[in-house]
């Protein structure tokens, strides 16, 4: 069995940005922080990291706790629903050219199971894909609710991967991102990394960090079956 574990936002949708405007809310509910524009990159990073980050940014840090990581977080899921919906009546939200035939074309498979790996929070993660109505196609993930560290979240999601398909074997592991970070934390975590070049970082960036497989989006999709069967059983699993 091979495990094909996605990325969301950027790699099978784009939400118009539906989820930093959430967290810009919550952080000014929670923490008395006005969010006004970008100032920190979120991109392939874990939700409690962004949190983080944007509370270093403003001087904030120290107030990060328990009970204000809880607070935020359950302020951030009510707030994305809200906005999810009000992206969909704005149509800003849109599933990624070849998304939805490669998805149908690997549940076809019997050899393929399909997984997450996102740095949303699980709710946040579900959120969005029910909004396009992608949720169907996983049972099972890693999310920025497992770990802030996208390695451990990754470790988490093959480890539920493994459990889902036993008594099989499981012969190989595959992250599809489309940031460096992908790339960077999938092959820290031992698994095969397809990067597309979708969202913000052309294929010279992706290429830098030496992908095993470099797309420009999810349409070749004998490609992306030929380069995952090809690849030889790892030791990871």
């Amino acid at each position: 069995m091979r495990l094909v574990l996605f990325d969301i936002d950027g790699t099978l949708i784009l939400t118009g940005g539906a989820g930093m405007r959430a967290f810009h809310r919550a952080l000014e509910q929670v923490f008395g922080i006005p969010v006004d524009g970008e100032v920190i990159r979120p991109d392939g990073k874990t939700d409690p990291l962004i949190a983080r980050e944007f509370l270093r940014h403003f001087g904030q840090e120290s107030r990060w706790n328990e009970d204000s990581r809880d607070a935020l977080f359950h302020l951030y899921v009510s707030y994305l629903e809200e906005e999810m919906k009000t992206a969909q009546e704005r149509k800003s939200i849109r599933i990624l050219p070849g998304v939805r035939e490669l998805l149908d074309i690997l549940v076809a498979q019997k050899d393929f199971t399909l997984g997450l790996v996102t740095g949303n929070l699980e709710q946040g993660a579900q959120i969005k894909l029910r909004s396009v109505g992608l949720a169907h196609y996983f049972r099972f993930g890693g999310y920025g609710s497992d770990s802030e560290d996208r390695t451990t979240l990754i470790r988490k999601a093959i480890q539920r991967g493994i459990q889902h398909v036993s008594p099989a074997r499981m012969e190989a592991a595959f992250v599809i991102g489309d940031t460096p970070l992908d790339i960077i934390h999938g092959k820290a975590a031992g698994a095969s990394v397809i990067a597309v070049a979708s969202a913000r970082y052309g294929a010279t960036d992706l290429h830098s960090h030496n992908p095993d497989l470099l797309v420009s989006d999810l349409t070749p999709v004998e490609t992306i079956l030929s380069f995952m069967r090809a690849q030889p059983r790892t030791s990871t699993h």
